[in-house]
């Protein structure tokens, strides 16, 4: 990863006009594929976690009530879990209103309304056996 100090190095050399991007990427030390990802743009910007942005871990390791690991708290992989768990929630929660647009039996159609309803109180759990 290229660090921002070099990056800008590499625009300042390109926005000066004077030397070919095989000669910016032998200045830099970089790859000309580099100097042409940032001369046309392709390059993102990466954000950088500033100290503000992470909660500071309190005290010493403990057990998460969540996931049971020793972790300095607040748990990390809990919270991941749980933006993870949101998502899949929201996806099979959106209302469809046949799947994939094929057209049913009226008797499929109602098991596939059956199935969906119970996939929606279930959290979207895999649908097991029978519907009561």
């Amino acid at each position: 990863m290229l660090s921002p100090e070099i990056v800008d190095e590499v625009r300042r050399l390109l926005a000066e006009g004077v030397h070919s991007q095989r000669k910016i990427a032998r200045l830099t030390g970089v790859s000309r594929g580099s100097v042409c990802a940032i001369a046309n743009g392709r390059r993102t910007e990466r954000r950088r976690c500033s100290d503000e942005d992470q909660e500071r871990p309190s005290g010493p390791p403990r057990r998460c009530p969540g996931c049971g690991g020793m972790v300095y708290m607040p748990c990390l992989l809990c919270r991941a879990r749980e933006k993870s768990n949101v998502a899949r929630r929201a996806f099979f929660l959106r209302r469809v209103s046949a799947p994939a647009g094929l057209e049913l039996r009226p008797e499929h159609h109602a098991r596939y309304l059956q199935v969906r309803d119970w996939r929606r109180r279930n959290h979207g759990r895999p649908f097991k056996g029978e519907i009561e």
